[in-house]
This record gives structure tokens, sequence and C-alpha cells, in this order.
């Protein structure tokens, strides 16, 4: 099966764009690893320089101690600029002055944005005549996480992304019929990638007082709208011998957290944010089952990994979960006596476990991997700068 070392390259290209990237925190290094957008185009856009792009990714100055403001990584320019006013702010500013920079001196023949919520930036940039292709990842103004306010702010930059930018890419066929539903809005779906890996380290899970097949495990960061609680009540009820792993970053002041906490027994484990790749993957490649609660969004990168690390999989049955998983996982409803259910199944029929955990790294390798994905951006910019997307 492939991994990370053998999955094949993308295919060539001939000749080259000048392409801005706008919106991320910034480009990942092995010693700054980010999740979600920063992750997928880690991946892709050294792979569009291999296609004879010339590739330049903005990143938050904030997140980058000045020993790794490095010029360039993996053949893509980095551009450092200020992100001041805090977690609420930041990403609009930082953007801000990326697209401020990008049109002044960028000269770039394509503007590429990421989050719906730079909206207002793109429409900036069109503007000024550019091309501007934009990733919407999702709905930000139904989230349950933000304010009044900011929702309403997330929603009036969709509607500028929808009227100006020159594409609109969507992660999931679900996500691309929600804007054609909502807004008579076209969009192109282009989804994430993965890798097929496996263990090399199972001692790393040790530090855990876990053993492999001893614990289910929740990876995520602990928002209400990705379910822990619901998924530690079903865990409880199950009555399995098991402990359950949750890893994952979590403000434990919040209302939700205290809950979380409330909820919790000697059997539920919080190891907070880990940060070594490496301990994460072990995690998943050696227990049990992985148990995906995440309700909000298109393809799920995490959900995606999980596939990867050949993880037999429970998650909520949402269409985007069902659209990634198809038939290589099993669903559960918001209801902690249904997770309890399916904990159970997987308890009592280890070879449902064994062939669930086989069909996901298949998945992947037919449907998700990097060069793929990669090899669908390059040709979109191309459609798009020669005007025929």
């Amino acid at each position: 099966m492939s991994n990370q070392k053998t999955q094949p390259p993308s295919a060539p290209s001939a000749g080259g764009l000048r392409i801005g990237m706008l919106g991320l925190y910034g480009m990942p290094m092995p010693e700054l690893h980010f999740t979600g957008f920063e992750t997928a185009f880690g991946e892709i856009a050294p792979r569009l320089v291999e296609k004879g792009h010339e590739v330049t990714i903005y990143c938050r100055r904030a997140h980058f101690p000045r020993h790794l403001r490095r010029p360039a990584w993996k053949g893509v320019r980095l551009v450092y600029v200020p992100s001041p006013g805090g977690k609420n702010f930041s990403g609009i500013l930082a953007t801000l002055f990326s697209a401020i920079h990008a049109l002044v001196v960028g000269r770039y023949q394509l503007f590429f944005f990421v989050n719906v919520g730079m909206g207002h930036h793109a429409a900036l940039c069109r503007f000024f005549g550019k091309k501007v292709v934009m990733n919407v990842d999702g709905i930000d103004w139904k989230r349950a996480k933000w304010g009044r306010l900011a929702r309403a702010y997330f929603l009036s930059a969709a509607r500028s992304a929808i009227r100006f930018c020159n594409v609109l890419i969507t992660d999931a066929d679900v996500m691309h019929k929600f804007y054609l539903t909502e807004f008579g809005k076209e969009t192109s779906m282009i989804a994430y990638g993965a890798y097929v890996e496996t263990s090399t380290n199972p001692s790393l899970i040790e530090q855990f007082g876990v053993a492999p097949d001893g614990y289910y495990l929740i990876a995520s960061r602990l928002i209400p709208e990705n379910h822990a609680d619901l998924i530690v009540e079903g865990f409880l009820q199950s009555g399995t011998k098991r402990k359950l792993v949750i890893a994952g970053g979590a403000n434990y002041d919040s209302p939700f957290h205290r809950r979380l906490n409330s909820l919790a027994t000697d059997a539920v484990i919080f190891t907070g944010h880990v940060h070594d790749q490496n301990v994460i993957k072990e995690l998943h490649c050696n227990c049990f089952a992985y148990l995906h609660g995440h309700s909000v969004g298109g393809t799920n990168p995490s959900l995606l990994k999980a596939m990867g690390y050949g993880n037999c999989i429970a998650a909520l049955d949402t269409p985007f979960n069902r659209e990634v998983l198809a038939d290589t996982g099993v669903f559960f409803s918001r209801d902690a006596a249904d997770v309890a259910s399916r904990l159970k199944e997987f308890e009592e029929n280890p070879a449902l476990v064994s062939r669930l955990r086989g069909m996901g790294p298949e998945r992947i390798v037919l449907e998700y991997t990097w060069p793929k994905i990669a090899d669908q951006y390059d040709v979109l910019f191309r459609q798009v700068v020669a005007g025929t997307a």
C-alpha cells in the first residue's frame, strides 16, 4: 500500500504561472505544524512548483519566530506580513496586508484565497482586474462557535466572494450542491488528500497509559460542533473495558469544557494538544477505533487522515461524513445510546473492525491522494488564467 515516501509524484505540466496564496497562517515546516488549510497547501504548493509554477505563500508573521522566517521552503516563496488584532482579527488584517503587498509588488497572474471570510479581500483584488480563485472552506456564517456579528461578517464576505471571484472551489459534492442551491453559484469541487501510513514506533503511546487496541480515539479540537461530549456519553454507556483517548487542545474554562470534564471518568484520557505528528500517527495506528464527531464543513482532513492510518471509524451521520467515508465506516446519530450501540457492534464483531481498517486506505489511494489533488488545482488555475474556466 502507498505511503508518504512512495506516493507517486504529480504529473508534469508545461510552462508555469505566478501564483499568490493569501489567507493562510503560513507554510508548515518541520519545526512548525499547522492544521487544516495549511497542511493541505503545504502539500499542494510544492507540487505546483514542481509543475513549473512560481508560488508565493503569505505568512502571518506573529506565528513564525524570527529564526523560522525562511525566505522559501520546498521551492515555495514565503512573504511575512504583520498580523495584529489577536485571535479574532489577525486573519482579516494579515490578509489585507497580504492583498496590498500582492497588488503593489506581487505581479501574480492568479490570486488564490482560502476561507470564505476573505471574500471582501478577494473582491478588492478583482476591482484591480486580477484573476481570483477562492477555496471557500464551508459555511462559516452557520457555525455555532461564532457570535452574531462574526456570522454576519462571514455571510457578507461569502456574498462578496460569490459575486466577484472568477472561480470558487468547494471541497465536497455536498458543499457544491449547497452553494448552487442557496446562491445559484456553480463551484469547482476539489477535495483534500492524505497519506497511507502504518505504525513504526508504537511505544510512543505508552506515555498516555494505553496499549495497542486498548483504546478508542478522538483527535480534534474540543469545540461543541465536534461533539466530544456526545461521544464520551456514548462511550461510558457502552460498558467497554477499553479507554477513550481525547487528543486535542481546549480552553477548559469554557462551559463546554467544564461539561466535558464533568462527564469524564478515569477511563477518559485527555492528552491536550499533541504537537508531535509522530505521536499523533501512533495514536491513530494503534487505536481500536476512531470516533469522529465533526458536524460542519466539507471534506474533513482529520477524517481523511484517520482513513489513511487504517482506522476502524465510526462517524457522526452527516452528508459530509457519508460522502468521504462511503462504505468504509459506520455512522451514529446525535444520540449517546446510538454511539454506545456502534461501540458494542465493534466490540462484538472483530471481523467488522478488521474489514473497515482495510477499506479506508484503499479509498484514500483511489480518491484522495495529494498528487491527484495538486493536478486538479494545476488544471483549474491554468484554465482561470487562460479565461476558459
